[in-house]
């Protein structure tokens, strides 16, 4: 199957799901939509109304997500549409970098993925503008490259790890463009463009809605979640709700951090490979994991692992076992939320082995990997 079938059969069968969605939702108790679909809609609605998006409980994100997704006021579906069209817009970039058909396919044809953006996970387009940014960046059109980073950090805050390997990758294959170490006209640029408007929309949107600042941004920094979710930390802290400090809380970022800086210091030639290590390390050690987050690395795959050990089996074993995994934790969500049953401890067991099982992954893609240079990538 050649790239442009497989993402127009991609497209066909996200489209599919979102047409059963409609009767899912209207006859399961087990409803098919992502709950955050319906913040991104209530928000929209409140803004067609005159009000702040933030005044719908749980809001945490851009206003800009909530404009953009106006017709969902009257067109309820709009948005899973929305995100489906960029999930594939996002696979024309990806066949433009990514040479390998079956590591193309492993995004679209991708159960879990295929079900983030049709459940209404607006993930995909960061993706799309991840992959937008790589091939601007490829092109050396980093005016372009950094305003997209820019908006993409201002949308959702989790890219700004990628500001390390971003700023000593570009002019990395021209070092007489570099001067002390560290400095060049395009890198300043980058920094600046892409800084420059991610604080312009900051300014902006707060003079507009008081809460933007904090519920956008700072509150992920000293979030707690008692709800249970993929991370391990979440038993942990379900059981001491009450008694964790906000210094507790931010004592969990460090081992994030580590990996983050040195992840982005040492495969910053390898872009995606270095971006792929940054994110796998940012989600597993997080304190709150949800379906969405396993996007976020996922969708690095395809780049980041064109130059590796691995053959086409070993890799395809090891996404049908991280599904597997993926699953029977799913079992025990639905035990405990739709039945009522007390599993935490189950559900708890199934975290630690996930987080087991995706630190074994991050090693093995480290092990396997072959060293090599972004600019030296061809692309179309």
């Amino acid at each position: 199957m050649s790239p442009k079938i497989a993402i127009i059969v991609g497209l066909l069968i996200r489209l599919g799901l979102i047409a059963y969605a409609e009767i899912q939702d209207k006859y399961f108790n087990l409803k098919y939509t992502d709950i955050d679909y319906s913040v991104y809609s209530d928000g929209a609605q409140y803004v067609v109304d005159g009000g702040s998006p933030y005044d719908r409980h749980t809001y945490r994100y851009s206003p800009i997500l909530a404009y953009i997704l106006i017709p969902n006021v009257w067109i309820s579906s709009f948005g899973k549409i929305l995100f489906s069209f960029v999930d594939m817009l996002a696979c024309i970039f990806m066949q433009k970098m990514v040479k390998s058909t079956f590591l193309l396919n492993l995004w679209i044809f991708n159960p879990l993925t295929i079900q983030v953006s049709t459940r209404g996970s607006s993930d995909t387009i960061i993706v799309f503008l991840i992959y937008a940014m790589l091939y601007l960046l490829k092109k050396e059109k980093y005016t372009l490259a950094a305003l997209i980073y820019g908006f993409m950090v201002h949308l959702r805050i989790y890219p700004i790890i990628y500001s390390i390997p971003l700023y000593f990758f570009i002019d990395s294959h021209q070092p007489q463009r570099i001067y002390l170490g560290i400095f060049s006209k395009n890198k300043m640029k980058f920094a600046l463009i892409s800084g420059g408007l991610f604080i312009a929309l900051m300014i902006f949107f707060h003079f507009i809605y008081e809460d933007f600042l904090f519920q956008t941004y700072l509150y992920h920094f000293t979030r707690k979640d008692n709800r249970h979710n993929f991370s391990p930390y979440f038993y942990q802290i379900y059981l001491s709700f009450e008694s964790i400090t906000r210094i507790q809380a931010t004592l969990t970022f460090l081992p994030q951090f580590l990996i983050i800086i040195l992840a982005g210091l040492k495969y910053y030639r390898d872009l995606p490979f270095a971006m792929l290590i940054q994110t796998l390390g940012f989600v597993v050690f997080n304190k709150v994991q949800t379906a969405q987050y396993f996007v976020w690395w996922i969708a690095l795959i395809p780049l980041a692992l064109q130059n590796t050990k691995m053959n086409k089996k070993e890799i395809l074993i090891l996404s049908i076992i991280w599904l597997i995994l993926e699953v029977q934790w799913n079992v025990g969500s639905y035990y405990l939320e739709i039945q009522g049953q007390d599993v935490f401890t189950m559900i708890f067991i199934q975290c630690i082995i996930f987080f087991l099982s995706n630190t074994y992954l991050m090693i093995k893609f480290i092990q396997n990997r072959l060293p090599t240079e972004f600019y030296k990538i061809k692309i179309d």
